[in-house]
């Protein structure tokens, strides 16, 4: 029998995730893979209906090159389809689930997409539309086919996903990645110790987002694991401790929004899962306070991950490397990580904040709209400018806020940041998000929207006195909207764009 190391690492010495399946299929053709409601894939079958899949494309005569967008709730046939789309050389291009039509037709034209998957009644022009209602419908679909496929040379380095940015401060970007760079990600993260093989996970982040694939999908396939997928937090909400318990799951990947969420659905835990090593946080930034005060009620670690489709997996806050709570940790394994200032100068000194800039094995393809990924604006020499801004605290990065949310008032750089960390320590506020708006003697001045908790009150006045306390006048809120809830992707993070407007 194959060594848990062994099998691991010539799984990543795959060129690509076509054949990294294969692989591993051929040595646990019997191992539970997915399972979804009442459907179970091993990682044989899930293997052929992989082929099965590329058969129906063939007869549908689509090409390789191809552009399949697909827009599905959670489901195992979104899966197939994607992996489907890399064995036959196509790209494919996950739509977030739940933006509007107007949307998709966005997405779809930039993509320059042939195909359009989905579960609902859409229809686009100069599209071939196909439309599944539910797991059942697809397979019985792709039953008909023959299960031995062989598809060509994959080339590694060549564009196989398209993903779209969040787009919460400017509209969405196209991403172009590569097998290349999705095996590197996972050679990362297994090289990082992120969970090692055999490992249990749920998932119920929206398969559409890099998230979700990237440290649980992709990762369970690499190291033979085993995913129960949901299609969102909301139906398991009240079982989500029990389920983690009767599955022995060992990973969840989750967001800030639902880490809140549960926090306060729940009655103190006493008992420490055992199966659970720890619950991954990522999308946007993690409170200090609820991260601490999650770990002392349910004896569980929160850890937090930053990445970005561009870059893959870049960092995390570890507790075997010296964690520090509040901070998005330190470079994994493969990773370089460095800040630099707006003159591109290194920054090394602690508390002075400067851009997050990596380097990366798992680095994107460029944009869609770009010939040339290597351009200026988006690197500085080899590493890539995330856009968002930090500071080392005692050897960690400690996360300020994204650059163009940065506000500039009467020449002083102020983090929306730090006045929200502020806002959300008042015991009436349960979310707030704060923007720049134009000032004719500042140039720029300080508003911020509140979401109250409920029951409770408060006026902008006090609201606005309790900053003043905190963060002195200059740095607190000019003007104070009160609002019944934030504009949020399906990730969580808040679309600030759409506050400006």
């Amino acid at each position: 029998m194959i060594s848990k190391t062994n099998f691991v690492k010539s799984a990543l010495k795959k060129d690509n995730f076509s054949d990294l399946i294969n692989y591993v299929s051929k040595i646990y053709p019997k191992k539970k893979l997915f399972i979804f409601n009442n459907d179970t894939l091993t990682y044989g079958e899930f293997n052929s209906k992989i082929n099965q899949t590329c058969f129906y494309f063939k007869k549908l005569k689509i090409k390789k090159g191809n552009v399949i967008s697909l827009y599905f709730q959670n489901s195992l046939e979104f899966i197939i389809l994607y992996f489907a789309a890399i064995r036959f050389g196509c790209i494919i291009s996950p739509i977030p689930y739940g933006v509007t039509k107007d949307k998709i037709k966005y997405y779809l034209s930039l993509s320059k997409s042939k195909i359009f998957i989905s579960n609902i009644n859409y229809k686009f022009s100069k599209v071939l539309n196909l439309k599944f209602d539910n797991y059942k419908s697809f397979n019985n679909e792709i039953s008909k086919h023959s299960s031995d496929f062989y598809h060509e040379i994959i080339l590694s380095k060549n564009s196989c996903v398209y993903y779209f940015s969040s787009g919460t401060t400017s509209k969405p970007k196209l991403i172009k990645y590569s097998n290349f760079a999705m095996i590197n990600c996972q050679k990362i993260l297994f090289d990082s110790n992120f969970l090692g093989p055999y490992t249990k996970h749920i998932c119920f982040l929206p398969l559409g987002h890099t998230a979700s694939l990237r440290y649980s999908i992709k990762n369970s396939i690499v190291g033979a694991g085993t995913v129960y997928i949901f299609r969102n937090f909301w139906e398991i909400k009240d079982k989500f401790w029990e389920i983690l318990k009767k599955k022995r799951i060992n990973f969840v990947g989750t967001v800030p929004s639902i880490v809140e969420t549960i926090f306060y659905l729940y009655k103190k835990r006493k008992k420490k899962l055992k199966d659970l090593k720890f619950i991954g946080c990522g999308s946007s930034i993690l409170k200090e306070e609820l991260q601490k005060n999650f770990k002392k009620k349910f004896n569980v670690e929160i850890n937090n991950i930053y990445g970005m489709s561009e870059i893959g997996v870049a960092t995390m806050d570890n507790p075997k490397l010296n964690k520090i709570y509040g901070t998005i940790g330190k470079q994994l394994r493969g990773v370089k990580v460095k800040l630099f200032d707006n003159k591109k100068r290194l920054i090394k000194k602690e508390n002075t904040v400067g851009e997050i800039c990596v380097k990366t094995p798992a680095f994107f393809n460029g944009y869609i709209e770009s010939k040339n990924k290597n351009k200026n604006k988006d690197f500085i020499g080899s590493y890539f400018k995330t856009g968002d801004l930090a500071k080392y605290e005692r050897g960690n990065l400690k996360f300020v806020d994204r650059s163009k949310d940065i506000i500039i008032k009467g020449g002083v750089n102020i983090s929306p940041q730090e006045i929200d960390e502020c806002l959300q320590k008042n015991k009436c506020v349960y979310e707030s998000a704060t923007i720049g708006i134009y000032d004719r003697f500042y140039g720029e001045n300080i508003k911020s929207f509140i979401v109250l908790k409920k029951k409770k009150k408060i006026t902008s006045n006090k609201l606005y006195k309790f900053c003043v306390k905190n963060l002195g006048e200059f740095r607190s809120p000019y003007k104070i909207e009160f609002v019944d809830t934030l504009p949020k992707t399906h990730s969580g993070k808040i679309i600030k764009r759409n506050l400006r407007k």
